[in-house]
């Protein structure tokens, strides 16, 4: 098993070839090069990733476990997992500058043993107003989808918007579920996180910056959720947010909707 680490002072700005395979055993980079020496970021993208703003010992920095989007950003899709910076340590402990220098390593191993565990880092905050997940298990099939509620509407398939989500996850044997399809006499709140939790895939549409869809949204991040953010297309996203790929459409255009399905079929294909 190989994994990347991916370490940069800036991490808006891809890091050069000449920094990749930097650090690198030279038989392990051999193994990610294409025949001209070039990185072959097929390979690469494939591995699990740590990614991390440079730092020292004192550095309070964080650093992210995940997987590489299918682009040239060099920035996670989905994150697994976050830690001090400083636990990336034991893995550069006979690297030199260890975390101070803007490189692309890539080691043999796996990174998760290596790292240690990824709990023991944090106290949790004894406080009765923190959110508590319910214990269920996670459906490989369901996806819950996030988005604003339309009374207009009277039943939640009559919106287009989500017949349109619906449809793309039925073609390839999802199941769609929204908090209100759920009828049970509980609290509305523990629906949602139930909802969350029982979710491998979690779909946000992003549309009119309803604020509970993004909280929603930050919830499904925390949890590990593979997270698919949808928007219409004269939203402007948030800084924060435009880094993630989102998949833009027009709802009150009948042929986007149909896009907006191929689209996202597409991406739970490439899953």
């Amino acid at each position: 098993m190989f994994f990347n680490v991916i370490i940069r002072a800036d991490e808006d700005i891809p890091v050069e070839n000449s920094r990749i395979f930097e650090g690198t055993d030279p038989d392990i980079a051999a193994r990610f090069k294409n025949q001209d020496g070039t990185p072959n970021f097929e390979m690469l993208q494939k591995l699990p990733t740590i990614t991390s703003p440079e730092y020292d010992d004192d550095s309070s920095t964080t650093a992210q476990i995940g997987y590489l989007r299918a682009d040239s950003s060099q920035c996670l899709s989905s994150v697994v997992a976050s830690f001090p910076s400083t636990r990336l340590n034991r893995i550069l402990a006979t690297t030199s500058w260890r975390g101070s220098r803007t490189r692309w390593m890539v080691f043999k191993g796996d990174p998760y043993r290596m790292l240690g565990d990824l709990r023991s880092n944090y106290n949790p905050v004894q406080n009765e107003a923190v959110l508590r997940f319910p214990s269920v298990s996670v459906r490989d099939n369901q996806i819950a989808v996030m988005m604003p509620f339309n009374s207009a509407y009277p039943s939640p398939l009559k919106d287009p918007v989500y017949a349109a989500i619906a449809s793309a996850a039925n073609q390839l044997g999802y199941e769609c579920r929204r908090v209100d399809e759920i009828k049970t006499p509980t609290d509305i709140t523990q629906d949602i996180l139930k909802l969350i939790e029982s979710s491998k895939i979690v779909i946000a549409d992003l549309s009119g910056a309803n604020p509970n869809v993004y909280y929603e949204m930050g919830l499904a991040h925390d949890r590990g959720r593979i997270v698919i953010p949808i928007s219409n297309s004269k939203e402007r996203l948030p800084f924060d947010n435009r880094q993630i790929r989102t998949i833009f459409f027009h709802d009150d255009d009948e042929y986007s909707l149909q896009g907006l399905t191929r689209k996202i079929k597409a991406t739970l294909e490439n899953l």
